[in-house]
């Protein structure tokens, strides 16, 4: 069953982070589905608990490196919303994939889930990242 999801630029962002080769509706299909899987795991709307996983799962700073001399250094960089909302949709999808289950909305689903539960890669590598920053400020 295919429900198409609300116009939300959320939602089309994610869809257009799944997309391979141009199947756009196979994405948006995906993301329908996870909503579903979603929704039907935990009694609620949907759409809150996509909303808070990414806010959850998106770190505020990313690391580059920067050459004084001879060493290299981590830096850290302050992201903006976009680059935040990005690097944690990235995050959460690399998280998904090691999640157990035959198709991707259901470990997308279960990933966002667990991101809210506190039980993922994704924000183990979130404070991974954070943590480096602190100490190379």
């Amino acid at each position: 069953m295919f429900i198409p999801p609300a116009n939300d630029l959320l939602l089309d962002y994610l869809t257009s982070a799944l997309q391979k080769s141009g199947h756009r509706a196979k994405a948006a299909r995906l993301v329908s589905r996870t909503l579903l899987h979603i929704h039907t795991s935990t009694r609620a709307p949907p759409m809150p608990i996509v909303r808070e996983a990414f806010l959850a799962a998106s770190p505020a700073v990313k690391l580059g490196s920067h050459k004084y001399g001879t060493k290299s250094l981590q830096v850290p960089y302050a992201l903006t919303e976009k680059q935040r909302v990005h690097a944690g949709v990235k995050a959460v999808l690399a998280a998904s994939e090691s999640r157990p289950g035959k198709s991707v909305d259901i470990r997308l689903a279960r990933e966002l889930i667990g991101v809210l539960q506190g039980e993922s890669k994704a924000i183990v590598e979130k404070e991974r990242l954070h943590k480096l920053a602190m100490v190379n400020r």
